[in-house]
């Protein structure tokens, strides 16, 4: 009897993917007979990796089989396309894998035709050291040992899903940022146009695209709306003196209601764009170039990537330690080394004075302690309060909250949300951080 073909059922991601010219970021190919739970899991713990890595808020797209039989569909009218416009395929490579002509000849062929092995996009997982590698050139990542597939949680696994996500990342990152493109207004004036070069440098350094063609004042706005249409945000120059190019630039940014960007020598500068863009940025600051390339990683969803080696932080328990620094500085930085000496953790510090934004990076940690020393009542609320908005805005119930008391404030002045622990002691304190490790250790960096 012929092997049964096994179709998806569904041959588009459930969600946009990652790089929107991207049909899936990642495609995993393997044979539903390995299917034990283990590569669920696998596809599982690879989603939240990316999601936790990736600098942009918009979560990957993986395609990933879960019907038994997928006998449904017709396999040339809908999977070809959807290789075609795959970042990354990943092989999990088994002796049913090698016999399976769908997985082979349909898929990752297929693959191959687009995306060559030199091409560093098929991640061969080896899931049985018994298998032949179906492309012996290309490097595999060992998930098993002569006993069997690495136990998910154990520290071979974790390191060979790192090897994974790893490159995954990197590339992803690249090509994301690649597809967004920013329009830099043209301005009067020869320091404002040098600003502009250099602008432009940074910013194509950091891998964005700018608006290639110079538009002459005398042309008609249909250039400008298409231009700006075109992009994902612009950035806008004014000087001292009145600029009626430069207002009719902004102008018909401002009605297309995309992001702008306002660089202005004028400090009190009353100058605003749409809904959602940032406030103006003087340029008689110390760097206003790095300042103007930071509000686009902003609001283009990108991000400042941390400055430190790609391996620090990898399993370790990631934590939010929030303290007034005005009042609470001393005490705040007692707490983090604390934290720190009994790792392992990795302490994160709100990256911003924005209550809206200061718990941006809320889901990377698994827990949050907010320090309540001599700062006022309000802090302590509005603090609460934010992390409550970005934990719903995430849609995370899961992470381990707790309130840090030395202040002299009552406890009864504040409202505990149900789960928060109120912690009134250094072992109080110890405890909380114990529960927290055994959760990281059975989970991917």
């Amino acid at each position: 009897m012929p092997e049964l073909v096994y179709v998806q059922v569904s041959p588009k991601p459930l969600s946009m993917a990652y790089v929107p010219t991207h049909e899936a970021d990642v495609f995993i190919s393997y044979a539903h007979r390995d299917d034990f739970g283990w590569i669920d899991r696998f596809k599982l713990e690879l989603e939240s990796a990316l999601a936790r890595k990736l600098r942009a808020s918009t979560k990957p797209a993986i395609f990933f089989d879960t019907e038994d039989l997928r006998a449904g569909r017709v396999f040339d009218k809908d999977i070809p396309e959807c290789l075609k416009a795959t970042g990354f395929f990943l092989a999990i490579v088994s002796p049913r894998y090698n016999t399976s002509p769908y997985c082979r000849q349909k898929e990752l062929a297929r693959f191959l035709r687009s995306n060559p092995p030199e091409s560093g996009r098929t991640i061969q997982v080896h899931l049985d050291l018994s298998a032949a590698l179906p492309l012996p050139k290309s490097v595999p990542i060992i998930f098993a040992s002569t006993k069997g597939p690495f136990n998910p949680g154990s520290e071979e696994y974790k390191d060979s899903l790192r090897s994974v996500y790893e490159p995954i990342v990197h590339e992803l990152d690249r090509l994301y940022a690649q597809s967004k493109m920013v329009f830099l207004a043209w301005p009067d004036g020869a320091d404002l146009q040098e600003e502009r070069e250099r602008l432009q440098s940074e910013i194509e350094g950091r891998g964005m695209r700018i608006y290639p063609e110079a538009i002459g004042e005398f042309e008609d706005d249909i250039r400008f709306r298409d231009a700006l249409q075109e992009s994902a945000a612009s950035v806008h120059f004014f000087g001292a003196e009145a600029d009626n190019f430069a207002e009719r630039q902004l102008r018909l940014a401002v009605r297309l209601g995309k992001p702008t960007i306002l660089a202005s020598h004028i400090q009190a500068e009353s100058r605003r764009g749409p809904l959602g863009s940032p406030d103006p940025i003087w340029l008689g600051q110390g760097n206003p170039t790095i300042a103007i390339a930071n509000e686009l990683d902003r609001v283009l969803g990108l991000g400042r990537r941390e400055e430190r080696n790609l391996g620090a932080g990898l399993g370790k328990t990631h934590l939010f330690l929030v303290f007034n620094p005005e009042v609470d500085y001393t005490l705040g930085r007692s707490l983090r080394q604390r934290i720190v000496n009994r790792g392992p953790f990795e302490v994160l510090l709100p990256r911003s004075d924005s209550l809206a934004s200061r718990y941006e990076d809320v889901s990377r940690v698994r827990g949050a302690v907010l320090c309540w020393g001599k700062a006022g009542k309000s802090w302590i609320h509005n603090e609460l309060y934010a992390l409550d908005r970005a934990t719903d805005s995430a849609q995370l119930n899961d992470i381990k909250r707790a309130i840090y008391l030395k202040s002299p404030s009552p406890a009864d002045d504040i409202e505990i949300v149900a789960g928060d622990r109120l912690l009134q002691s250094d072992a109080e304190l110890d405890s909380f951080l114990g529960e927290l490790r055994p959760r990281a250790e059975g989970a991917a960096a």
